[in-house]
């Protein structure tokens, strides 16, 4: 009787050794898709610029590349006026109810480093030898001691005049291949599979025009990590906090008489004073936070100077203190100096770990460890697409990696493998997620 008992067992686990060799096979046969695919994202220029009223013509050209191949799985694909794309893929399970997975990426790259006119060099069969771009930049095992794990693999870089972009075109490159693989395997199944692509990211506005009606699901990953494993589960909260001091025109020779009020001065104090050079990212690390000043800026027009500053933190406390503290300098600066001084504060992003669910990551750690990656677990002393949904929407989601390294640098390189891993990390997220039961 007990030998009868475990049949059913035996079957079971037959099936589902069956059903994991099968959609590696599937993934496999996708990888040779995933090189050239990333290739021609890069050389797309999409940089984000944070003077723009809302995107740049490069994020235009990048996102309409995207619809148009996203378009062509045959998904329901929406392309909203403020250029974010929507994929909502409906279950295909016939017997139940799984919950919505939400995966989520950027197509812009950063406004602070060169980006457009990108030569992606790929080196296949990597030799160890440091890799000498234009402009003397180097890669070698100094600088990227995760370089080593490379040897007789394929890499990709700059050619050292701009970065790479793989942060996030990996990422891109990852869902898109993704949802390639769902739409010519119709019969693999899934629940329903909530997708976005999204603008302003390296601006800190990519979930500023977020349409809930398209993307709200069940569990959120954000594939925008860095080398393989990597999860983050905790991330820094951030504000952009923009002071902004209003001169008065006259002849500076009469100005005891005329009313003329200076407007660089209260900006030169109020960084003196508020903004110590142990509060600045260079005195940082861990879970302590920063205030930079980023950069100051002139409007003849209007006769103010506003210096832009940057504030990250893990205790919320903590930023309070860094925002108290400017704000008392530019009170007082103002009742000394005559000059209006205003402090503008806007949420930038925050940290996923208020917001996510306690099963997220057991799910995450289920389809890593099936794609052959032990997961690690870190602290990010920055922010993603997911950080700034939480900071708007209030639910968070844990970033993966795709395999991009030393991002926001002309040195920047991405490992061909570690990106096939994350995309197999998805497929199987896809699976783990299909097996569950919705509780609502």
């Amino acid at each position: 009787m007990k030998k009868l008992l475990a049949w059913p067992l035996v079957a079971a686990l037959f099936l589902s050794g069956a059903t994991a060799f099968a959609q590696g096979m599937i993934a496999d046969k996708y990888r040779a898709e995933m090189l050239p695919r990333f290739v021609s994202y890069v050389q797309i220029d999409s940089m984000s610029d944070n003077r723009a009223e809302w995107m740049t013509p490069g994020q235009e050209k990048m996102a309409q590349f995207l619809y148009d191949e996203i378009k062509a799985f045959g998904f329901p694909t929406y392309f909203s006026k403020d250029k974010y794309i929507y994929v909502n893929i409906p279950s295909n399970l016939k017997t139940r109810k799984a919950p919505k997975l939400g995966l989520s990426a950027h197509y812009d790259t950063t406004p602070d480093i060169i980006g457009n006119g990108v030569k992606p060099q790929v080196i296949k069969n990597y030799d160890g030898n440091p890799i000498v771009l234009k402009n003397n930049h180097v890669i070698n095992f100094k600088s990227d001691p995760y370089l080593k794990n490379m040897i007789g693999k394929t890499i990709v870089t700059s050619d050292g005049t701009t970065n790479l972009g793989a942060d996030d075109k990996a990422g891109l490159t990852i869902i898109v291949t993704l949802l390639q693989t769902l739409a010519e395997n119709p019969k693999m199944p899934h629940g329903p599979i909530d997708i976005v692509l999204t603008p302003n990211e390296d601006v800190g506005r990519s979930a500023e025009r977020l349409e809930l009606e398209y993307y709200h699901p069940d569990y959120a990953y954000d594939f925008d990590g860095g080398v393989n494993g990597e999860v983050v589960i905790a991330n820094f909260s951030a504000d952009r906090v923009v002071v902004t001091a209003q001169g008065v025109n006259g002849h500076q020779s009469y100005a005891a008489d005329n009313g003329y009020l200076n407007s660089v001065k209260p900006i030169a104090d109020l960084i003196a004073v508020a903004v110590p050079t142990k509060f600045l990212p260079n005195h940082s690390r861990g879970d302590q936070g920063y205030l930079e000043p980023h950069h100051i800026e002139y409007d003849p027009v209007k006769n103010t100077h506003m210096v832009d500053c940057r504030l990250r933190y893990f205790d919320p406390e903590e930023g309070k203190r860094y925002l108290q503290g400017i704000q008392h300098t530019a009170d007082s600066l103002q009742q000394v100096l005559g000059t209006k001084i205003t402090v503008e504060i806007t949420k930038q992003y925050e940290n996923v770990a208020y917001g996510v669910k306690p099963e997220a990551l057991g799910l995450l750690t289920a389809a890593m460890k099936e794609a052959g990656v032990t997961p690690k677990t870190q602290k990010e002393r920055a922010g993603t697409t997911s950080a700034m949904i939480m900071a708007k929407h209030g639910f968070g989601g844990y970033t993966v990696f795709t395999g991009q390294n030393n991002p926001h640098a002309f040195t920047e390189w991405l490992s061909e493998e570690d990106m096939f891993k994350a995309y197999k990390v998805a497929l199987n997220l896809v699976k783990q997620v299909a097996q569950m039961n919705a509780t609502k």
